[in-house]
């Protein structure tokens, strides 16, 4: 029974998963954008003070940047920070939808071996959240009968995959 449960919840997850793929990937199609456009994507602060030369030839030695270089570096590597963290987020989503599709792929194949009333029953109850007395009305059966079928289709199963070293 948690492995038919556990088939329908993935179900979903893969789908809410493939969503959020859509969303990231999107996103990163817009700071892929971002990045090579002329124009920044983000106002600069303008009240910005002028280069300051004094560590020019100093202890610091270094290259006297203007605070507006300092700005336009810190958005773009933003940028480069949150196009790397989405690609992140992207491949862990695609492993997880890959490995939840796998474990889906096992219990899919021994829900095929069931007849269509059983796979029917399956369905209404963990896909579409019916209970016993709504797949009987569903389906012309008594409650008891719904009942029977659905112990016997968990016992069907319990004894392919047991048989198989599944569970």
């Amino acid at each position: 029974k948690n492995k038919i449960e556990r088939y329908y919840y993935n179900e979903k997850v893969i789908v809410w998963n493939q969503k959020e793929l859509e969303r990231l990937t999107k996103r990163l199609q817009d700071i892929e954008k971002d990045r090579n456009s002329p124009l920044l994507p983000v106002s600069l602060c303008t009240d910005l003070k002028g280069v300051k030369y004094d560590s020019v030839g100093g202890k610091g030695g270094g290259i006297p940047q203007s605070p507006m270089d300092r700005n336009i570096e810190a958005i773009y590597s933003r940028l480069d920070r949150n196009y790397e963290q989405t690609q992140q987020n992207i491949l862990e989503l695609k492993i997880n939808i890959q490995k939840l599709e796998d474990e889906k792929k096992q219990t899919e194949f021994y829900i095929h071996l069931l007849n269509e009333e059983s796979k029917k029953i399956l369905e209404y109850k963990h896909k579409q959240n019916k209970g016993i007395l709504q797949i009987a009305y569903i389906m012309n059966l008594s409650k008891s009968s719904v009942s029977r079928l659905l112990c016997d289709t968990y016992t069907d199963l319990y004894k392919l995959m047991s048989y198989n070293k599944e569970i």
